[in-house]
């Protein structure tokens, strides 16, 4: 069982004897991990800790819960809006499994932005930026990737996302919970946008308004939902309408912090059955696991499968020089939609100079 998994178990509302005791376990080391947090923030807050400048105007994106909230998409659709408007901003992110070649988020990331966009995937952000600006010294902002924690960097505006549905990972700090730092935390934030926002009542979206308002101490400046604009086969290019799917027998592989998300919309979009199989987030695939992903769907009479484009980049790199996928092999294509406040972000963003 993931790490993932072992505090989904904790949140549930199982009465079993296991998952008693998990959750009075992970229950014991919570206010550890909140008293870890408090003293970190205290220092940067109180000055004990620097911050580093990085030479350019600098946005972050990120959230307060491990996991999903729809970092990537929205640092795309910001990343776009600055190009539109002059401007040339790089993309900088710590980038699982990094290294000399890049992450396979920094991948997707130069990919989707036909590089038009540096992207940098380094840890030590101070130094990935040193290393966009050698490269290409026309840069004018920053934007980062998940670093609402990252306080070692200073940001010029701290955009935070929540996902309507699940925006505080079950009211516990990890490992609990998902909770990253406590929700008071939100008051860092200059703007907090809901995502997901369709996967909610309005009433129920009303009330998190209300909610983030007391937190932070000022409403949600936009709200938004994911849709899927279409489909992306293997070799690369557009395979039509998400309509297609309807009707097909189809598996939903993901490896991602929100799988939930991903397979609720995937439903939708069929009507039969969905067969599913999730693995960890960033989850490292091997050989081995794409053939039991096509055993199970040829087993289950799958007419696709469908994945996600964080893990097709992982895959891509598998199934170079093999033979064809015994049954095609689909991923959406992602788009942001503002149910409000567009215009806002975009004056937002370009208020940082």
């Amino acid at each position: 069982m993931t790490g993932h998994e072992l505090v989904l178990k904790a949140m549930g509302a199982e009465r079993t004897f296991s998952s008693v005791v998990l959750r009075g376990g992970l229950g014991l080391v919570e206010p550890l991990y909140r008293g870890a947090v408090a003293v970190r923030n205290a220092a940067f807050t109180l000055g004990l800790r620097r911050q580093k400048k990085l030479g350019r105007p600098t946005i972050s994106v990120g959230n307060i819960i491990a996991g999903g909230s729809g970092k990537t998409p929205m640092v795309l659709e910001l990343a776009g809006r600055l190009l539109a408007a002059g401007y040339q901003p790089a993309i900088l992110l710590r980038g699982y499994k990094s290294g000399l070649i890049g992450s396979d988020e920094a991948k997707l990331l130069a990919k989707a932005l036909r590089g038009e966009v540096q992207v940098e995937a380094n840890r030590d952000r101070v130094r990935g930026a040193k290393r966009v600006l050698a490269r290409q010294s026309g840069v004018d902002l920053f934007l980062l990737d998940d670093a609402f924690q990252h306080r070692q960097v200073c940001r010029d505006l701290d955009l935070v996302l929540l996902k309507a549905d699940d925006p505080f990972g079950g009211d516990h700090l990890l490992p609990r919970g998902f909770l990253r730092e406590p929700k008071c935390c939100l008051l860092r934030a200059n703007a907090v946008i809901v995502t997901h926002s369709d996967r909610v009542t309005p009433m129920e979206l009303e009330n998190l308004d209300r909610q983030i308002k007391r937190l932070s101490g000022r409403r949600p400046i936009a709200h938004t939902v994911h849709r899927w604009v279409g489909l992306r086969g293997g070799d690369g290019g557009n395979h039509g309408e998400v309509g297609v799917l309807a009707g097909q027998r189809v598996l939903g592989v993901c490896g991602i912090g929100s799988p939930g998300a991903f397979l609720a919309t995937l439903r939708n979009q069929t009507a039969r059955d969905l067969e599913s199989m999730t693995f960890g987030d960033h989850h490292e695939y091997g050989m081995s696991d794409l053939q039991e992903v096509f055993r199970k769907a040829m087993g289950n009479q799958c007419t696709a499968v469908v994945t996600t484009e964080k893990d097709w980049v992982k895959w891509e790199k598998l199934l170079v020089g093999k033979d064809s996928p015994p049954i095609p092999v689909y991923r959406p294509v992602l788009e942001i939609g503002f149910l409000d406040g567009s215009a806002e972000v975009d004056g937002l963003i370009q208020s940082v100079r």
